[in-house]
């Protein structure tokens, strides 16, 4: 009966599903306890009014993705009861508010939630014919206690439905950016597995055959076998030289263009970011800088759920904060740590700091080793 599209979703879509439902709950209540403050003529009416809000609102804090509470269903039995007596004793009109309330949240999780919502408000509002109990039929207590909870529990119901549609919409496009981050890290692995390929792809086909021949010379031409051998040599010095130089300079050139990119990939999975850069013109940074700032903009999308990243960059450090501290304890720090060895052998050095709502990846060259670095 509950749609199934709700059963597929994790734990933080679960609050985020609460945390929507708590808005839509707090957007009516002030709104209702106003209207029963000026409705009831005893303290007692307001009371068991204000007992039954307590217990609607501790069964949404309850309220999961698995099913219903277990309290749910005590909380209709209590909420309808107190609305029926209300009606008999002919007490405040909108004591239906709290049945309505949880009758509203637990049919918008249901198929044919129109249809159902529609039934549950001719039974509010048949319970209100208790009012006709003890009292004359009227058209006056007629519309307080028929009219009334019909048109209530429609309103309660169409502002439930319209906030967990909201809620709905807005999963979506969070998905759509991890989508788009997940996309983004892909498309720069493939470019480096392009790079990486064009790179030892032709060099090595090129020692296959060089090795081939001269296997076939070491004994009728080892002159020819010789140098065959040299060539291989030279080849994969080169190799070796020109994937160094694509795997650690890769964007050595500007690190402002990696400011961008770092910008630009935590933007788009909706997360805040604030830059303090001090790049004078002209200045030139020590390239594993630009590293830094590439691996660890890749582990905080990785490993972390951030809402705010701060980026400090200049000629001589690079600073990466974020406030979606991962829970793991070895994750990014592990990642991080072959990088710490090549700041260090570079010259720097770099720290990962971890706290109870920051982690911090930061790297650092003093100013007489960024001479040595850059000449």
């Amino acid at each position: 009966m509950i749609e199934e599209s709700i059963s597929s979703e994790d734990p933080m879509a679960s609050r985020m599903r609460r945390h929507a439902m708590v808005t839509a709950v707090l957007t009516i209540a002030p709104l209702t306890l106003l209207g029963v403050a000026l409705t009831t003529r005893s303290w007692g009416e307001g009371l068991v009014t204000a007992l039954c809000l307590l217990l609607v609102l501790g069964v949404l804090r309850e309220w999961n993705l698995d099913g219903y509470p277990p309290r749910s269903v005590f909380a209709v039995v209590v909420t309808a009861m107190a609305w029926v007596a209300g009606a008999a004793l002919t007490t405040s009109p909108l004591g239906f508010f709290p049945l309505a309330l949880v009758g509203a949240l637990m049919l918008a999780r249901v198929r044919r939630r129109f249809l159902w919502i529609g039934l549950f408000a001719l039974a509010v509002a048949s319970m209100g014919t208790a009012a006709f109990v003890f009292h004359p039929f009227t058209t006056q207590r007629a519309a307080t206690y028929l009219l009334l909870p019909s048109l209530g529990v429609l309103f309660v119901a169409a502002v439930i439905v319209i906030s967990e549609r909201a809620w709905s919409i807005a999963q979506r496009f969070e998905r759509m950016r991890e989508m788009e981050t997940q996309l983004a890290v892909a498309r720069e692995r493939a470019r480096f597995v392009n790079d990486l390929h064009d790179i030892q792809g032709q060099s090595l086909h090129v020692i296959k055959l060089k090795s081939a021949v001269a296997r076939q010379m070491v004994r009728d031409d080892p002159e020819r076998a010789e140098s065959e051998m040299l060539e291989i040599q030279r080849l994969a010095r080169e190799t070796i030289s020109e994937t160094r130089a694509m795997t650690v300079n890769r964007y050595e050139l500007n690190l402002a263009v990696e400011l961008e990119n770092a910008k630009r990939l935590c933007q788009s999975a909706g997360i805040a970011v604030d830059t303090h850069v001090d790049l004078a013109e002209g200045a030139s940074a020590p390239p594993i800088l630009a590293h830094v700032l590439r691996e660890a903009t890749t582990n905080l999308l990785r490993h972390a759920q951030p809402t705010m990243v701060t980026i400090t960059a200049s000629a001589l450090i690079v600073e990466v904060a974020n406030d979606g501290v991962a829970e793991a304890s070895t994750g990014p720090e592990h990642g991080l740590a072959r990088l710490r060895e090549r700041v260090g052998a570079a010259g720097g050095r770099m720290t990962v700091t971890r706290e109870p709502n920051l982690f911090v990846v930061r790297a650092d060259f003093s100013p007489d080793r960024l001479d040595e670095v850059r000449s």
